[in-house]
């Protein structure tokens, strides 16, 4: 998929809010590449993609993870959760995205995992970090990842506030934010 189909197909579905987001992180993705040495043009597609499903009826979403046959766990999730890999089974299976590092990156991007590929690391990354985003402690992720201090150290920041934010809420953690926190702990500590 080109960039400008892309482009005009997530402007015809998402609120002008949302489109603007996922322009945002797309063009983050592409300055953290460009630090990284990562794939630019990867990182630019997935981030223009990646909230496609955001506001797809739950019930949509849900059928979604049955008929792909996605981790079944999904269905104790809301949309937060499933819009990722719902996402990157749409853009596969009905757009016909063939390159799974921007899948991965599409279906991780919330939840991140463990062992991600540079073009996840990256647009996980830039959607928590985008120039409009607001998140409490935002402003430190984004001085640890420009000044150099590393995808997988960011990685485990943003994880570890996500994580922390979610049990303060009373909220199930999806297992792969867990292993993406753990794995990138350890990776910091080796």
């Amino acid at each position: 998929m080109d960039k400008q189909f892309a482009i005009e197909l997530v402007e015809q579905k998402l609120p002008k809010k949302r489109f603007k987001h996922s322009l945002r992180v797309a063009e983050t993705a592409v300055k953290l590449a460009e630090i990284y040495e990562g794939d630019k043009e990867k990182a630019e597609l997935a981030g223009i993609l990646h909230d496609f499903c955001k506001y797809d009826e739950l019930s949509y979403l849900y059928q979604q993870v049955t008929k792909y046959q996605l981790d079944s766990n999904l269905l104790s999730y809301g949309s937060e959760i499933l819009h990722g890999p719902v996402c990157a089974v749409i853009m596969e299976h009905q757009y016909g995205v063939t390159d799974e590092e921007v899948l991965q990156a599409i279906y991780n991007h919330t939840t991140g995992r463990s062992k991600m590929t540079k073009t996840e690391k990256l647009v996980f990354i830039a959607d928590y970090i985008e120039p409009k985003r607001e998140i409490p402690g935002v402003e430190e992720i984004r001085k640890l990842v420009y000044s150099g201090g590393g995808l997988d150290r960011t990685i485990y920041e943003i994880s570890k506030r996500t994580v922390l934010h979610l049990v303060n809420k009373d909220v199930s953690v999806y297992q792969s934010t867990i292993d993406c926190l753990n794995y990138y702990n350890l990776n910091e500590k080796n």
